[in-house]
């Protein structure tokens, strides 16, 4: 069971590695998109994968720069967010699990998509506006983000109460 524990780490840290680069890259996709889209105003059309930024794009520049920077950021953002969870399974140990490292790093984890929700929900609510009084309709965010950022809160609570727990049966054996 412990061989089977520690190849699914393995496969698992590779995958978050995968997640990481292939964000990252996404993210400069975009960037370098946007890019191109200065001197080509067609470009917005297909920004990257589908993404049809044209009618901010017709409405203003900096409304469409600013769209285009929320979509780089939350990107970069989840970027983040991988590559905790890289160095969060490289410092967990199966044996002991109930660390400060990983309850920090849960914790870390918990903020960054918390940050990652208040990001959406500015985008949301700026895409609201421009639907509103500039009559663009709106494409959102996700709104999950503050679930899973309570959930991994929570996780991150139950391992610093593990760690003392822990710290506490050490002292007492």
């Amino acid at each position: 069971m412990k061989n089977t524990s520690e190849l699914l780490l393995k496969i698992m840290r590779i995958l978050a590695w995968f997640v990481f680069v292939a964000l990252l890259i996404k993210a400069g996709a975009f960037l370098m998109s946007y890019g191109v889209s200065i001197n080509n105003p067609e470009a917005a059309n297909d920004l990257y994968r589908g993404t049809d930024l044209s009618r901010y794009e017709r409405y203003s520049f900096v409304q469409y720069s600013l769209i285009v920077f929320y979509h780089i950021i939350l990107y970069i953002l989840q970027a983040y967010i991988a590559l905790f969870v890289v160095n969060l399974i490289k410092n967990i140990n199966l044996e002991k699990p109930f660390t400060i490292m990983v309850a920090t790093i849960l914790q870390k984890i918990s903020v960054t998509i918390f940050v990652v929700w208040i990001l959406a929900m500015i985008h949301n609510v700026h895409v609201a506006i421009l639907e509103r009084y500039a009559g663009i309709k709106a494409s959102f965010f996700s709104g999950e983000y503050i679930f899973l950022a309570g959930v991994i809160f929570v996780l991150a609570f139950i391992f610093k109460k593990g760690v003392r727990m822990q710290h506490e049966n050490e002292l007492t054996i």
